[in-house]
This record gives structure tokens, sequence and C-alpha cells, in this order.
């Protein structure tokens, strides 16, 4: 007579090995989601300098890039910092993720010049537990962004 179904020690021996595995590829979500996340939100900010930029040269306004913190937050005017990051004429907030600003260009406000699609020099840095990525913007408004110290799918290394 055949046996059907499996034996204890069969059952146990497949539920190890999968405990194991899942723990493992658990560990590899959670890097490869922070990761996504500091990506994204480079390129998110980049792409909202870009669009500052843009508006400005079509303008022909100049523009001044005011930084908040707790939560963090850019603003765009044309004039003083507002008291709240909303009443920019442009703002990005912060998304719901894990990423930090830590510093733009050693102070808090730069400006986008309207003539000529010329920018302030600037540099933003963004950090979560996976690493850092930076933003710069030359003179010339060309705006890159690259991965510091660590490997990030999507960015090019600094």
């Amino acid at each position: 007579m055949h046996d059907l179904g499996f034996s204890l020690l069969e059952l146990l021996i497949t539920v190890c090995i999968s405990a194991i595995l899942a723990s493992i590829g658990i560990e590899h979500w959670k890097e490869q989601q922070l990761q996504n996340e500091l990506a994204s939100t480079t390129k998110q900010l980049a792409y909202f300098i870009y669009e500052a930029q843009i508006k400005a040269s079509s303008k022909n306004e100049n523009y001044i890039i005011h930084q908040f913190s707790s939560p963090w937050c850019i603003s765009i005017t044309k004039a003083d910092k507002p008291p709240a990051c909303s009443e920019g004429i442009l703002y990005f907030i912060k998304p719901n993720n894990s990423v930090q600003i830590s510093e733009l260009s050693n102070n808090k406000s730069a400006f986008i010049l309207g003539r000529r699609n010329m920018a302030q020099t600037m540099s933003f840095q963004l950090k979560n537990k996976i690493g850092a990525s930076r933003i710069f913007v030359s003179l010339f408004g060309r705006i890159r962004f690259c991965a510091e110290n660590s490997y990030i799918a999507s960015l090019p290394p600094c």
C-alpha cells in the first residue's frame, strides 16, 4: 500500500527552509524600499527645481529658494521667506518617507535668475538610513543629481 502525503519531518524541514528564505528576503526588500525612496525623492526635488527654473525663465523673473524644517519643505518666492512653506509661488513638501534634507549649500536660501536661465550655484543633500544623494545646480542652470558613498540603482555615482 502506498503512503499518501508528507511525513512530519518533511514538513518541518520545508517550513524551516521557507522561514530562512523569507527572513533573508524581507531584509533585502527593506533595503530596496529605502533605496527607492531616496532615489524617487531626489528625482522629484530635482524636477521641482527644474520646474521653478522653467517658470522663472518663461516669466523672466527672479525666484528665491527657501528651506523649511520639521517636516522639511522647499518654497519658491519672489521676495522674503514666507511664514509657511505653502505660501510660496511653488513649494515642495517632503514625501511621506524616511528621506531627510541635510543641507542647502550651507545657507538657507538660493536664487534662480529668470534672465538668461541662470542660477546661484547650490546643492542639496538628501539622506536616509541606506545612503545619501546630492542635487547640484550650476551657475548656468544645469541640474544634476547623484548618489554619494553608496550604490543606488537609478542614480549615477558622484
